[in-house]
């Protein structure tokens, strides 16, 4: 993955950067937890499930369009589920019920439960369907008196419930769309899972009949002889014992034509019947009729075959279907297409099937395809849902199940997902998440954060973060500076010269705050040696202004200090030898001879004479100082004699031409300063320094003499 996306605004506002807090809080109070035995892992998705709730409410109460309101609210059905679903599959399983002979068959199908875990799960998903559905209103039209205008009209001679269909009479319409009203009600409170309210219902309105129909939803219990789930019911007898047979009674009701659509829809529905479909208005009310119908089957085939069914009451036989939770899946998305494809859907499909790795590896190509500019949207920020929902889900995977998901696929998912904290300043987030990865990729994520994180007032708080996180902070910082040094090196190109007038370019910049993580980590074995390296590579390729910045900006001489003082009694990582003590200490007297000569260009000109001469003299003697001294103790050793040989060659020549500029300039003042810039002449040719060898290695030999001759011309017409 590259960055890219960090160059991307559009679509921006469809990231809430409260949500990426409040998610990123949830997670905090897990890494805050500590050794505690009392968390509960699952608390973590209760978090985000909350998250998601209200900004849903939220939606719905700023006028958001319809499409952003599904995105929030199918992220609640995720989380949901992940808890309901994920907590039993890694629970330690209730203990199992051996039903008896003489128990009911309630007792029975509890065991059931308890001893097949297909079954349970999709009680489970029944279960979690319903919760997480729509509320069912209550019509404002429904009557309480059963089929008032019929009665009054006088229409038919009798007014129970089968009458219609016995007589071959019509109640009147006013009545028929009643009915209809009501059974749809009726239908909708039932696939909801609120079959109390559904009884309640029908005593209110006077729809005995199917106030008694209802009763047969409810299994018979004796808590005489049920003691195994009487304790957790009512202790008095309820339901029917025949229930097969009454399932059968309302399976052929579902199959009358006479009978109104909403009420077939209601027996269908009862009887597990697949029939409801017809009148089904959403992919969460199909998968709830699906899974009803399974449920409903499986327990009744088992009941059979354990002869607990009499053949009496085995009057009509069910159509098989073999219909399993994936095959429904399946079936949806040819019948549901577009809700099928709604990537939370999707996700939610691989929990239920427990295709989790497949399913975020598809993610993670998907993510990768954008990140590379293979579609043609920005759809990474369009669907913004797709990637808070896929990291934070495999994060929660990796704390409860560790080998589930391939730790390529999380570190990938992770990755992008730091780029998008990035990019909306959620800084304080991203060692949090960088957490979750593998030290490996925990150094490649947050080194390309870090390094180029130049603001002083945040880079404290990545240091604090990173200890509280138990980040390899030493390991993450030496690959920041390494990262800094390898992407900038194609800019630091070896050339002839060196300019004080050049500016400081955004490379140098990023070289010099990468290194300063060491200091502000109290890294200072590295601090040094990353020091001496970036000196070596601002000098070698005639950035003194960047050399200056960086002395500037970081005492040489504290940073030796600091690290002598680290080093008392410490095993230092690296050690810094007498030789690379000296080096630095030569760049910081190189350094102060540059800024000796920025000194003297700023004051030289509107100086006093007083000042001018005190400036000059100043300015002169820390240049010959620094020529005298040079390296010059390195270059009489076998430590990087080649290096040492450069600078000296580069740098001597330099600041010897700048010094006779100097004295020429001073000329204006008195005669005496071309004495001194011709004197220099001697101590250029002289064997025991052999400076002329410098200027002939860095091909300014001629440059000099050039300028000994203008200045030979200058000190003539004086006199001299």
């Amino acid at each position: 993955m590259d960055n890219t996306l960090l160059d991307q605004t559009e679509g921006a506002s469809l990231w809430d950067t409260d949500v990426l807090t409040e998610f990123g809080a949830a997670l905090k109070r897990y890494k805050q937890k500590g050794n505690s035995e009392s968390f509960d892992d699952f608390s973590i998705v209760q978090d985000f499930r909350s998250i998601a709730a209200k900004k849903a409410r939220d939606s719905l109460d700023v006028g958001a369009d319809e499409s952003t309101f599904e995105d929030w609210d199918l992220e609640v059905k995720l989380w949901d589920l992940v808890e309901k679903l994920l907590r039993y599959r890694y629970s330690e399983k209730q203990t199992e019920i051996s039903a008896k002979p003489f128990n009911s068959d309630i007792v029975f199908e509890q065991q059931m439960f308890l001893s097949d875990s297909t079954l349970y799960e999709l009680w489970i998903l029944i279960d979690w369907l319903q919760s997480n559905g729509p509320g069912v209103d209550r019509p404002s039209n429904i009557s309480t008196t059963k089929w008032l205008n019929t009665q009054l009209a006088n229409s038919i001679e009798n007014f129970d419930s089968d009458a219609p269909i016995r007589l071959g009479k019509s109640i009147e319409p006013q009545d028929q769309e009643q009915d209809n009203v009501f059974y749809k009600y009726i239908f909708d409170l039932l696939v909801a899972g609120k079959f109390t309210d559904a009884a309640a219902e029908c005593e209110s309105t006077n729809n005995w009949t199917l106030r008694m129909i209802l009763a047969g939803v409810n299994n018979y219990l004796d808590p005489v002889i049920d003691k195994e789930v009487s304790d957790r019911m009512d202790e008095t007898t309820q339901g029917i014992k025949k229930k097969v047979l009454w399932r059968r009674t309302v399976y052929l009701l579902s199959k009358n034509d006479q009978v109104p659509k909403y009420e077939r829809a209601i027996y269908g529905y009862l009887a597990g019947d697949l029939s409801p479909l017809e009148v089904s208005t959403s992919y969460e009310s199909d998968l709830l009729i699906y899974f009803n119908h399974i449920m409903l089957n499986e327990m009744e085939e088992k009941l059979i075959s354990s002869g607990r069914v009499p053949k009496s009451d085995l009057l009509t036989t069910f159509p098989k279907t073999n219909l399993t939770v994936q095959k429904v899946m399946n079936t949806l998305e040819a019948t549901r297409p577009e809700e099928s494809e709604h990537e939370l859907r999707i996700l939610m499909g691989s929990v239920i099937n427990q295709r989790l790795p497949t399913i975020l590896n598809a993610a993670v190509q998907k993510i990768d395809a954008i990140m590379t500019q293979e579609t043609s949207s920005n759809a990474i920020m369009d669907e913004s849902y797709l990637l808070r929902a896929v990291v934070h889900l495999s994060i929660f995977i990796s704390i409860i199940d560790p080998q589930l998901i391939p730790v390529s696929t999380r570190s990938n998912l992770i990755t992008t997902y730091v780029l998008i904290l990035r990019l909306y300043g959620t800084y304080d987030l991203i060692p949090l998440y960088a957490s979750f990865l593998p030290e490996d990729q925990i150094r490649e994520v947050y080194s390309m954060f870090l390094v180029d994180l130049f603001e002083s007032d945040a880079r404290p708080k990545q240091l604090e973060l990173s200890r509280a996180y138990n980040l390899p902070l030493e390991n993450i910082l030496k690959k920041t500076v390494e990262l800094a040094f390898n992407t900038t090196e194609p800019f630091y190109r070896i050339k002839s010269g060196v300019s004080l007038l050049d500016k400081i370019q955004d490379e140098d910049m990023k070289l010099i705050r990468s290194v300063e993580w060491f200091i502000e980590a109290k890294m200072y074995s590295d601090a040094i040696h990353s020091s001496i390296a970036l000196f070596r590579r601002f000098l070698l390729t005639g950035r003194a202004k960047a050399a200056q910045e960086f002395a500037t900006r970081n005492s040489i001489s504290s940073l030796l200090k600091n690290y002598d003082v680290e080093s008392m009694g410490v095993m230092v990582d690296q050690e810094v030898s007498e030789h690379e003590r000296e080096e630095l200490m030569q760049y910081s007297s190189l350094v102060t001879a540059f800024n000796a000569i920025d000194e003297w260009q700023k004051k030289a000109e509107s100086a006093s004479t007083y000042a001018f001469m005190t400036t000059i003299t100043s300015v002169t003697t820390t240049l010959k100082d620094t020529i005298a001294t040079l390296f010059l103790e390195l270059s009489e050793t076998e430590y990087e004699q080649a290096l040492i040989h450069d600078l000296r060659s580069l740098y001597i020549p330099f600041l010897i031409i700048q010094l006779h500029n100097i004295y020429v300039s001073g000329g204006s003042k008195s005669n005496a300063f071309f004495t001194d810039a011709l004197e220099l002449t001697n101590v250029v040719a002289s064997e025991s320094t052999k400076y002329y060898q410098l200027f002939q290695n860095c091909d300014r030999l001629k440059e000099y003499l050039r300028l000994v001759a203008q200045c030979s011309a200058l000190a003539a017409s004086e006199g001299l």
